[in-house]
């Protein structure tokens, strides 16, 4: 990335800064002046902010907009950016209202309710699965006879398929629904912020294929594809993800993804964005948005796309946000097809943490890098208590054909039992 030393630029991310930390640090090796808006005190001693603004505790998506737009017209930043899903239409309205003329508004507020979203591919007409909106228990029944069974129950908006499921019973569809319907009337972790919506949860047809995590950059209007993870789904009826493996591998199918993207970007009407997008294919083996955003994966996925692709996300995105579309596009047009192979190991666990770090990991020869979200004494739950990993191992190896993705996987369990992450059970 092209320095742009002591250039302002705001970055709003409220929470969950750790698993951006690679992110934020090519920002500040940029040499940007990072201005900060978020949650976490801990970022008021970080040097690689020239401020940090932390936000009044249950701030609304409309005060957030504010606080962007006070701290622009203050820096003299030019732009915005997060790379966190909750702070997308915060950002997009902030942006637009500064002048910002690439900023897509609408774009981001159908990118962060799933509802919208299928409304959205349905009248474009891009392939998703079969979706009924919930908003009324009365819903329901009719919901379940025209979907059939087993479909998937989730919320319009949350992270990390919490409170996601597979269901063939209609009492437990029930049971989770009261569980997504309590989430959105209190708006915690900022999933509901403007209060209750009108419609908070959706029955939808089960696609039983494989699921893949797109990323990629929007520059002059045009979709270039980064990096496509495939992932696994170890604790059915819950969709807790694991093994993000790159690279993809299958370059008919890739050409296939990269232009659903394409036409996705058109119809969104995006000019300079980031986008990621998950989709899974159905019974006939082809693709279908499960759902869409406009920022990039977190944590290890950006870091992984670099190393396998070589090309940096935040860079080109920055660098055609700063008006430089030529050069982005060349940064894009690197890309190499997989140098090397890649896999993220998500670490759930149920219990009280003891332990939780990369202990003897570190000294194997293809570990990446771990991030220990939990520490010594919190409360965990794996699936089907709860769905947040306590850590996110990633390692690299080299890239087989032949063998993979089996080869890479192995590793990761590998690293993994080198971990120094122990529990007790709680009390």
């Amino acid at each position: 990335m092209k320095s742009y030393l002591n250039r302002p630029v705001v970055l709003v991310l409220r929470n969950y800064l750790l698993i951006r930390n690679d992110h934020i640090e090519a920002m500040f090796q940029a040499g940007l002046a990072i201005h900060l808006l978020t949650d976490e005190k801990s970022t008021l001693d970080d040097p690689r902010y020239a401020s940090v603004r932390i936000l009044a505790p249950g701030a609304s998506a409309d005060e957030l907009t504010e606080e962007i737009l006070i701290a622009l017209k203050k820096t003299g930043a030019p732009f915005a950016v997060t790379f966190y899903e909750m702070d997308i239409v915060s950002v997009g309205q902030a942006n637009a209202r500064h002048g910002v003329t690439w900023s897509r508004p609408e774009a981001d507020r159908i990118a962060r309710d799933k509802s919208l979203q299928r409304a959205h591919l349905l009248a474009h007409r891009l392939p998703t699965p079969l979706s009924i909106r919930i908003g009324d228990y009365s819903d329901i029944d009719a919901a379940m006879a025209q979907v059939g069974t087993p479909f998937v129950v989730k919320p319009t908006r949350g992270a990390g398929s919490s409170n996601v499921e597979l269901v063939d019973d209609p009492k437990r569809a029930r049971e989770l629904l009261d569980e997504i319907r309590g989430i959105a009337h209190t708006g915690a972790e900022h999933f509901y912020d403007n209060g209750f919506p009108e419609t908070w949860a959706l029955i939808e047809e089960y696609l039983p294929g494989d699921e893949i995590t797109v990323d990629g950059a929007v520059i002059d209007g045009k979709f270039v594809l980064a990096g496509i993870n495939t992932k696994s789904f170890p604790n059915p009826p819950c969709f807790e993800e694991d093994l993000y493996v790159m690279p993809f591998g299958d370059a008919e199918a890739e050409a296939n993804v990269d232009g659903l993207m394409q036409r996705l970007v058109q119809t969104l009407d995006l000019q300079t964005a980031l986008v990621n997008a998950e989709l899974r294919r159905g019974a006939d083996g082809a693709f279908r948005f499960v759902e869409f955003s406009t920022r990039i994966s977190g944590g290890h996925v950006y870091r992984n796309i670099r190393d396998v692709h070589a090309v940096d996300l935040v860079a080109i995105f920055l660098t055609a946000a700063f008006g430089d579309t030529e050069e982005a596009m060349e940064m894009a047009g690197a890309r190499h097809p997989g140098r090397v192979a890649t896999c993220i190991r998500f670490i759930y666990r149920t219990g009280v943490i003891e332990e939780n770090s990369a202990g003897y990991a570190l000294r194997h020869p293809n570990f990446r890098e771990y991030y220990a979200i939990n520490g010594r004494g919190d409360h965990v739950w794996a699936a089907p208590l709860g769905f947040e990993p306590i850590g996110l191992l990633a390692v690299r190896g080299r890239y087989d054909p032949a063998t993979h993705p089996a080869a890479i996987v192995e590793t990761a369990l590998e690293c993994e039992a080198e971990l120094n992450v122990k529990l007790r059970p709680f009390d």
